[in-house]
């Protein structure tokens, strides 16, 4: 009983976050929308609404589908939109993102081989896809309701969807690739410095930039730190980044601060710099799920080797060179090889000595006169003699080199 009232209590705070930062993110939006388009320039909580559905089963989506239904038309109202418009997009949401989340939750259940960055593309093309059909939807239902509609506004709600999406709902689905990790002290010095300037850039007075060329080159600088971001960063504190970095320039290019609003006027900036976002957001996730599989993959080599080292520990794997044109032997480490000192094996005459008569010609053949063989790595067994005063079975394994003489390792077959 307990235990079901403790998820209840859980699931009731979820739900009021969730209304809460549904109010605040559509109160955002709203403010940029345009009279002709009857939109807004960005739609934030449908990224919101897009990341709950990706992490709760199918069976859940009534509770929060309905939720965001009725938020929406609410604040629609709220900031007086007529009631058949803010009926139309109420209703084209869940249109457009059940079946996105549809995809991504069946993709994780049947698609266990795709790599991150197949699941970046496949979340990229995917929400491109759904926002160009959630904009014919849209499109379609504003006509059938009467308002002169034009191919311009279809592409402002495409844009507007997908910068919610993918500004919001990387932040829920990200959490398999990002494995808790979080910023280093050198990461979060990077942040130190990036993060002021890129600010800085959109907070600018609009007066202060008139010159044509500063404006792309600050533009440029910030997209060039938001993607160098995104190669060092792990993917939670990233998405935080994307959010942060979308309200940032979407407010300051309403207010009429930063680049866009000196260069544009009203709605036509900030619809530049919802496109500008698109862009950053899309790059971003690509670079930053590629520079997480690099990073996986060499996890996983450093967790393999060390695997491997502790498998051969022992064995106690000696290397060793033998200079050309001499019988030098240079041993690898240096302190001893399997307890024998190793100025007491120095030369191929000392290590021949401790081999068993039975097995020094076939080494001495080997080690003086290695054979062209279509096989570059040759291998031998021999018993050597070891500080106990027996012999123990040793495997040889031989690289021969023109220049460098030849490799070698030896290793014991079993340990004693």
């Amino acid at each position: 009983m307990d235990a079901g009232r403790t998820s209840f209590r859980y699931g009731l705070l979820h739900w009021l976050i969730f209304i809460a930062v549904y109010f605040l993110l559509a109160t955002i939006s709203l403010a940029t929308r345009d009279p002709w388009s009857l939109s807004s320039a960005v739609w934030l909580p449908a990224g919101l609404l897009l990341g709950i559905l990706c992490i709760r089963q199918p069976a859940q989506w009534p509770m929060w589908v309905i939720s965001a239904g009725v938020m929406h038309f609410s604040v629609s109202l709220l900031h007086d939109r007529p009631v058949d418009i803010a009926l139309a997009f109420a209703l084209a949401d869940p249109l457009i993102l059940c079946p996105l989340a549809l995809i991504w939750n069946s993709m994780h259940r049947y698609a266990n081989d795709l790599s991150y960055r197949g699941e970046t593309l496949l979340l990229l093309g995917s929400v491109y896809l759904g926002s160009a059909v959630g904009g014919l939807i849209s499109d379609l239902l504003l006509k059938a309701l009467g308002y002169p509609i034009v191919v311009s506004h279809f592409v402002i709600w495409s844009i507007s969807n997908a910068t919610g999406c993918l500004a919001i709902a990387p932040l829920f689905i990200i959490h398999r690739l990002n494995r808790g990790r979080w910023l280093t002290r050198q990461q979060a010095y990077t942040a130190a410095w990036v993060l002021p300037l890129v600010a800085a850039i959109f907070c600018l007075p609009a007066n202060l930039l008139h010159h044509a060329l500063l404006n792309h080159a600050l533009l440029y600088m910030a997209l060039t730190l938001s993607l160098l971001l995104a190669a060092l960063w792990p993917l939670l504190p990233l998405a935080l980044y994307f959010i942060l970095l979308t309200l940032l320039v979407s407010l300051a290019t309403l207010y009429g601060y930063g680049p866009f609003a000196a260069t544009l006027s009203g709605i036509r900036a900030v619809e530049a710099s919802q496109l500008y976002l698109l862009v950053i957001i899309s790059l971003g996730l690509l670079i930053a799920t590629r520079e997480q599989q690099h990073r996986t993959l060499s996890q996983q080599g450093q967790q393999r080797l060390q695997l491997l080292g502790s498998l051969l520990q022992a064995r106690q794997p000696t290397f060793f060179c033998l200079t050309p044109g001499a019988e030098s032997l240079d041993w690898q480490p240096h302190k001893a090889i399997f307890g024998i000192p190793p100025r007491q094996l120095a030369n191929l005459t000392l290590l021949l000595a401790h081999v068993h008569p039975d097995d020094r010609e076939s080494l001495a053949n080997l080690l003086r006169h290695p054979a062209a063989s279509a096989q570059p790595v040759q291998c031998c067994a021999l018993r050597l003699l070891l500080p106990d005063a027996a012999y123990h079975q040793i495997e040889c394994r031989l690289l021969a080199h023109p220049q460098h003489g030849i490799s070698g390792v030896l290793a014991l077959v079993t340990a004693n």
